[in-house]
């Protein structure tokens, strides 16, 4: 990856045909939309993107040691010329001393970054309706988790106009749309600009939980979407055979990389349910790749590959 030539163009993704599982599907490439901002955070980041944000002079955000937004945001922060800040739980002394997949890149593109003893407790106040900017400062501008902002409704509505026009080329009527959801804010704008069904999968949390941040961002439920859970539960970020085994098996099926952290979980929920849902499916591919690096290293590591 060049992270001295950045490109903060946005793409429209193109839409392509795969099968999994004996089914075909649709697949929006999200994931080729820009190496930098590529998948969902092409999407959130869209708004920031075009907006002129000099009135700061950084950008703060917290989350996981290897967290695609954390990687957007630092070249985000470097296109505006603004410092970048991030705000994480005590990194493990191996990636500390041994900088690897996002976080290697985020610290080439001059990301700064804090260990928190007291991370939860930053991170409820940080996520609160009310965003806390006391501790931060006025001119630095805070973009929750992932993403998880009202701003990324612009960003969003682009992909739902990019899949309407999409559908009445292909003369689609009947179309459910299959994504995966951190915090959910991709799926809940999608739905909110969709006439067709989006179905989503909580990989964080539970239904419970991704409902709780749907409020967050917009009291109406009429515009959430569809959430269907795995008949396992799964911990968020563990290693699964499974997953490995599911991702390698649409992977090469498809000659087409997807990544280890969300896919699998909700690709295990597209085939316990797409019997379920009537007409064509399409799977947003919602990028993230770059994360694989570290997440094959651990499932190398624990022996499951």
């Amino acid at each position: 990856m060049l992270i001295n030539d950045i490109d903060s163009k946005l793409k429209e993704s193109p839409v392509h045909e795969m099968t999994f599982r004996g089914r075909n599907y649709f697949l929006k490439r999200d994931d080729l939309i820009n190496p930098f901002f590529n998948g969902n955070k092409a999407r959130k980041f869209d708004y920031y993107l075009n907006s002129d944000l000099s009135s700061y002079k950084k950008i703060a955000s917290y989350g996981g040691n290897q967290s695609n937004a954390m990687f957007s945001l630092s070249a985000l922060a470097k296109i505006k010329n603004l410092q970048f800040d991030y705000y994480l739980k005590p990194l493990p002394l191996f990636l500390k001393r041994n900088p690897a997949g996002n976080f290697k890149y985020a610290l080439e593109l001059g990301m700064n970054y804090f260990e928190l003893s007291n991370y939860e407790e930053f991170f409820q106040k940080m996520s609160s309706p009310e965003k806390k900017y006391k501790e931060l400062g006025k001119e630095t501008l805070l973009i929750r988790q992932g993403g998880a902002e009202t701003e990324a409704e612009q960003g969003v509505k682009k992909m739902a106009d990019e899949i309407k026009k999409w559908s009445v080329k292909k003369g689609i009527k009947e179309l459910s749309i299959f994504i995966q959801s951190g915090t959910g804010t991709t799926a809940l704008y999608l739905q909110k600009h969709l006439n067709f069904n989006v179905y989503t999968t909580p990989n964080i949390g539970n239904s419970e939980y991704l409902l709780k941040q749907f409020a967050l961002l917009d009291d109406d439920s009429s515009n959430y979407p569809v959430i269907l859970e795995t008949e396992r539960k799964y911990i968020f970020g563990k290693p699964y055979k499974e997953y490995y085994d599911i991702r390698k098996e649409i992977s090469e099926e498809n000659n087409i990389e997807f990544e280890l952290l969300y896919d699998p979980k909700t690709l295990i929920a597209l085939s316990e349910h797409n019997k379920k849902i009537k007409g064509d499916i399409m799977y947003i591919h919602s990028g993230g790749i770059v994360g694989n690096e570290t997440m094959l290293s651990r499932y190398k590591y624990l022996g499951l590959i």
